[in-house]
């Protein structure tokens, strides 16, 4: 039955889910292909060409683990639906209980994939269910911490939220060197969008003149 549920996740069949799942067919069970998907993360991916919020309401309600990894470890559903940049999915799944600060195995953090993804709002949605606790960790390819990752960008909006919250610009990412050195070199970016970053990071340009 678990495959015939993937099926239907993929098929926007939010009827024939909620029937199997009534005939018992398994929401934590991944698939056997890999990565392993959990049934809630494919949903998350069906939301992108047409799947409903349904399809999560439906497989919570029967009892899926809103906390559970995929067969790798790499994400729960929570750092799928960042990284698919599903608002809507987040809310849901932070209002259902949803840990804001995970960390899978290759250090990603919601809050870190949040700022990859340049979601504002969605920062804030983590950051009031408690994310500021990792909001300082830092991981995943680019070894950054979530603000790291906003100055490298220039975003703004990202940078003044994250510092609001209490990100620490002298705190050390994986080259052990502070996330404000994270901030580009003048020369090739936009010297208004600079200038803005540099003072809200409080005028100090360690290592970019």
């Amino acid at each position: 039955m678990s495959e015939e549920l993937f099926t239907a996740i993929k098929q926007h069949d939010t009827a024939q889910v909620k029937a199997l799942l009534t005939r018992g067919a398994d929401p934590n069970e991944p698939q056997q292909e890999w990565p392993g998907l959990l049934p809630m993360q494919v949903a998350i991916h069906a939301l992108a060409d047409g799947g409903e919020l349904d399809v999560l309401l439906a497989l919570l309600e029967h009892g899926a683990d809103v906390n559970a990894w995929d067969s790798e470890r790499d994400r729960t559903p929570l750092l799928e639906a960042v990284c698919e940049n599903q608002l809507e999915a987040v809310e849901l799944l932070l209002n259902a209980g949803a840990e804001p600060n995970v960390r899978s195995s290759e250090g990603d953090t919601p809050l870190r994939a949040c700022a990859e993804v340049g979601n504002v709002v969605m920062a804030s949605l983590l950051l009031r269910a408690g994310a500021t606790r990792t909001i300082n960790d830092w991981g995943g390819l680019t070894g950054c911490t979530a603000l790291g990752i906003a100055i490298s960008r220039l975003d703004l909006p990202m940078m003044r939220l994250l510092l609001d919250a209490g990100a620490d610009p002298e705190a050390t990412d994986d080259d052990r060197q502070p996330t404000r050195d994270r901030l580009p070199p003048r020369d090739e970016s936009d010297s208004q969008t600079w200038d803005a970053a540099l003072e809200l990071l409080g005028g100090t340009k360690g290592r970019n003149p």
